[in-house]
């Protein structure tokens, strides 16, 4: 690995870049590895998403940054009841002392959310077979994280420590990929993304958990824990990290989004290719919901760019988007005639949808994504609002092509209690096996396509598809679906501007007047638009 490297394009502080006023002090103690009393979930995948078909840090290409110990610019040393830490001709030194039974661990400032992480080990001299060392990742502050490493025989785990008690994910498992005996060396690393975990040794995949505890960024650090009251010590080196910003990782799995292609660019116009399969979204930012997927090698029109330098504004046909505009991260990207384009402003986001907390013994999904939550199994119905990732929700049918999953939501968000999710960005956890029944997709409603206002004219154009209510409210009757793009003439607002009042046809209400939620419209000369006093639900 190379000790240093550049910047890239503004998205990221990287590992080796020391900033005294980024850096989180690391507990003087840890916290007792106490037996599990939180027995890991199974959880089966439907779908699930697959390793990388080889060496991680190979097939990524170049880290976003590294740490070669050649100092302590990114830590803070100790030397407590617990354990001694120091850097010693280019390694980080870590003493367990023979505290039995506690995990000591020391973090980092960066702090991640979705990426490939390895060290490399030198197994200790001297150790006890259940000693444990290696990583800890996804830390929301000090006292809490994931925990993947070795065992002194060479056996690998993964466990989590809540701030309370341990969950074991991984059981303490033997593998030929590991090498052992003193002073050995394995090179150990994992992905987090979303809530799977895929864990590595010298390059080869071992296996795949899943847990949405800690799903947000966190911080990287390492650990050691002594099983008996003798101490050992460990060394790293080369710590790695490659950030999976909006990659859709892995590339390949048992049941991929499927991948759209980008609309041909204009001839000399700024465009952006794809280096890999990577996520086309809403807005910049993985707080987005995901449009699709397109592949490598796809060439799209570039548009603008993002504040931060992180992410293009790229042409997309408006029955996608209808604003025309989908976003794409700018990592993932080789860009061309891109030095003028515009910084974009952010699209607002789409309102959350909060979801039911699920019974221990249901089916349940849970999502890796920011995911829209609808009326029925399609893009044609209309949203609800947006999931955020780890969201889970009891599960009651699905639909019959498998692509969809019915859940059970609060009637405050849904009438009839039901709100539907894309299968290809949850994970299903069905501890008690039970079948899960094909429900009949819901009526679709009538398509409601309002006259095409005057240019200049007060104007809101519909971002997804949207119901056509008879009054402010989400309660109110739905005359039917405007499609994604429908443009209509606004009359009024209500007085806290969550709702806009539209011409319709009178063949589809009597006044010829309807309400669309603000949430899933663009507005374009609404300022003076008066507000209009309605009864609730005519």
């Amino acid at each position: 690995m190379k000790k240093l490297l550049p910047l890239l394009t503004l998205l990221f502080v990287l590992f080796l870049a020391a900033c005294a006023s980024s850096t989180q002090p690391p507990p003087e103690a840890a916290p007792t590895d106490v037996p599990p009393t939180t027995a890991p979930t199974e959880v089966q995948p439907t779908p699930t998403l697959a390793p990388i078909p080889g060496d991680p840090a190979e097939l990524l290409g170049e880290p976003t940054g590294v740490d070669t110990f050649d100092s302590a610019a990114n830590w803070t040393l100790f030397d407590n009841q617990c354990f001694k830490s120091e850097i010693t001709d280019g390694k980080y030194v870590m003493t367990a002392k023979g505290l039995e039974g506690i995990v000591c661990w020391e973090v980092s400032w960066p702090q991640i959310k979705d990426f490939y992480n390895e060290i490399t080990i030198d197994m200790p001299e001297q150790c006890q077979p259940d000693d444990r060392f290696g990583l800890l990742f996804r830390a929301p502050d000090n006292n809490r994280g994931y925990l993947y490493g070795l065992t002194c025989d060479g056996r690998y785990t993964m466990t989590m420590w809540d701030g309370e008690t341990t969950t074991v994910i991984v059981e303490p498992t033997s593998s030929e990929a590991i090498n052992t005996g003193p002073e050995a060396v394995n090179r150990i690393g994992v992905v987090a993304y979303g809530g799977n975990y895929f864990l590595y040794a010298n390059g080869v995949f071992l296996t795949e958990a899943q847990d949405f505890t800690f799903t947000q960024e966190g911080l990287l650090g390492l650990y050691v824990r002594a099983s008996t009251d003798q101490s050992f010590v460990v060394e790293y080196d080369n710590l790695g990290v490659w950030v999976l910003n909006d990659q859709y990782y892995p590339p390949t799995s048992s049941s991929p989004p499927p991948t759209q292609p980008l609309p041909t660019p204009e001839p000399g116009s700024a465009t952006v290719t794809t280096i890999t399969y990577v996520n086309v979204r809403s807005g910049p930012g993985t707080h987005y919901p995901i449009y699709f997927v397109t592949e490598p090698g796809a060439t799209g029109q570039a548009i603008g760019i993002s504040e931060d330098g992180a992410w293009y504004a790229i042409v997309l046909p408006t029955t996608i988007s209808a604003s025309g505009t989908g976003w794409i991260s700018a990592m993932y990207v080789i860009p061309e005639n891109t030095e003028n384009l515009p910084i974009m402003a952010a699209p607002p986001l789409p309102p959350g949808v909060e979801l039911p907390p699920p019974d221990a013994s249901a089916p349940t999904v849970t999502n890796f994504e920011p995911i829209n939550v609808r009326s029925g199994p399609g893009t044609q119905y209309p949203s609800y609002g947006v999931a955020p990732v780890g969201s889970s929700a009891p599960v009651i049918g699905i639909s019959a092509d498998g692509i969809w999953y019915a859940a059970s939501i609060s009637t405050d968000v849904a009438p009839d209690g039901v709100g539907w999710v894309n299968a290809n960005y949850v994970v299903l956890s069905n501890p008690t096996g039970a079948e899960i029944p094909v429900i009949t997709n819901p009526e679709e409603l009538p398509p409601v396509a309002p006259p095409p206002p005057a240019e200049g004219a007060p104007t809101v154009t519909s971002t997804d598809a949207i119901n056509v209510r008879t009054g402010p409210s989400n309660q109110c009757s739905s005359y039917g679906v405007a499609p994604i793009g429908s443009s209509a003439l606004a009359i009024g607002i209500n007085a806290d501007g969550t709702w806009y009042q539209i011409q319709i046809s009178t063949d589809i209400a009597p006044d010829g007047l309807g309400w669309v939620n603000a949430n899933y419209v663009i507005p374009s000369n609404t300022e003076n638009l008066p507000v209009t006093e309605s009864q609730l639900c005519p």
